[in-house]
């Protein structure tokens, strides 16, 4: 009995082993594995700053209200982003042409007359530009350009209120209308306000338009920041496709190449890189308002406003465009130091593309030292003016700025306040000694 009941034990295991391999064998054969999705690698996007839409850097650098006996005004663009945000509710309307070329002495009335705020643009706005910054409910607006907005409030004398768009350069001017309600808000919110800004005077023997400054001296400071940079390669990273780096023909600084056939270089001399695709090299001139939407656009894929940059200038025939360094509101300069965003827009096969591109490697996050400046008053600056060997008719500007100077061991960057006057489109400071000096203190 033992001998048979172990027999048929074995039996019954051998079975069982037989079921059980022909199950996996099934198994084996009906399994489908489900795999997840692999997706294809991509450039990893790479951000050295921040984005900016379009009204946060084409924006006025100062505002000037022509009251009935004065003139006062701001650079502080706190004041001004507060006046704009009001602004920008308005419905302006019914925009046409005014004046197809008017003489100096027109734009003279129409510019600083009583009972009106002056927006000054540092460079010309085109009209589908300020399009998406404000509520114009036109269809098909102009692609002209300006770069002063009148906002006439009214006098006793004239109680219609208007707006205006004036390019002082060709003369151009159009008007538009605006709610009667928007201008008594902007007349009881913002002018009564503006009497408490600072003083604006001007000298009869300077420009060909009126060119205004602040009356009493400000005090200003000066500013000592650790030279700190993004490495050419991060940059290189960030606005070419897999860049390869190599030494540059001077073997101190590094030539960046892609697939593409675009090359970016670094300038330590300058702080800066310069980037160029000989791909989309072009001699067609550019439409105004597309070389801003298409640079802010570019800067804005690679996060490029480090610092606070402004719209500053532009040349449509070669499709250049400028947004230059503001420090503490006002415009940076620099005879040694990168301190704009300059872009050339190019054409390849067809489609906009980016041609040239420099940019500073700098940004500015650690002070190491301030001192107070208190700089000359604006008749000094005036007379200053009046002394220098050049035809005053052709000053176009005055403003305080702030030169951008290395230390000798490259350690850190200064801002120091200045007086500069523009002519012929060129910025040059004033010296101290032409202006009376300035006086220095510790903070």
């Amino acid at each position: 009995m033992g001998l048979k009941y172990l027999e048929h034990v074995k039996s019954m295991a051998l079975l069982l082993l037989i079921v059980l391999s022909l199950a996996l064998t099934f198994t084996i054969w009906t399994f489908t594995p489900t795999y997840d999705e692999i997706e294809t690698p991509t450039q990893e996007e790479v951000a050295i700053g921040d984005k900016r839409n379009a009204d946060e850097v084409v924006r006025p650098i100062k505002v000037l209200y022509h009251h009935e006996d004065e003139v006062t005004g701001t650079f502080s663009q706190l004041e001004i982003e507060t006046m704009l945000d009001t602004v920008q509710q308005w419905q302006i309307s019914d925009v046409l042409l005014s004046e197809e070329e008017a003489i100096p002495e027109v734009l003279t009335q129409y510019l600083h007359g009583p009972g009106r705020a002056v927006l000054y643009y540092p460079a010309a706005v085109p009209f589908p530009v300020f399009d998406v910054i404000m509520d114009i409910t036109d269809n098909n607006l102009p692609e002209s350009t300006f770069n002063r907005v009148v906002i006439e409030w009214g006098t006793e004398d004239n109680t219609d209120p208007v707006i205006y768009f004036i390019n002082t350069g060709s003369g151009r001017i159009y008007e538009a209308q605006v709610m009667n309600t928007a201008l008594d808000q902007f007349r009881d919110d913002f002018v009564e306000q503006a009497k408490d800004y600072e003083s604006y005077i001007t000298d009869p023997r300077i420009g060909t338009l009126p060119v205004y400054v602040a009356e009493n001296p400000a005090e200003k400071t000066s500013f000592d920041y650790l030279l700190e940079e993004t490495p050419a390669s991060v940059l290189a990273d960030a606005i070419m496709d897999s860049p390869t780096a190599e030494f540059a023909g001077d073997l101190l600084s590094e030539e960046y190449t892609d697939d593409s056939g675009a090359i970016m270089r670094e300038v330590d001399s300058q702080k800066s890189i310069n980037y160029v695709q000989p791909k989309a090299e072009t001699s067609d001139p550019g439409i105004p308002s597309d070389l801003i939407f298409n640079s802010v656009s570019y800067i804005n894929e690679h996060g490029g406003w480090t610092d606070q940059y402004m719209y500053f200038g532009m040349t449509s025939v070669n499709q250049q465009i400028s947004y230059q360094l503001l420090f503490e509101d006002a415009p940076v300069f620099s005879n040694t130091t990168a301190i704009s965003l300059d872009v050339e827009m190019g054409t390849d096969e067809g489609i906009e593309q980016v041609f040239r591109y420099s940019r500073p490697t700098y940004f500015l996050d650690s002070v190491a030292e301030t001192r107070t400046v208190e700089m000359a008053p604006g008749k000094a600056v005036l007379e200053a003016l009046t002394r220098l060997d050049l035809e005053l008719e052709t000053i176009q500007a005055v403003t305080i700025g702030y030169e951008l100077t290395r230390s000798e061991d490259e350690q850190l960057i200064t801002f120091e306040p200045a007086w500069y006057y523009k002519s012929n489109g060129k910025w040059t400071r004033l010296s101290e000694e032409s202006v009376g000096g300035v006086k220095l203190g510790l903070e």
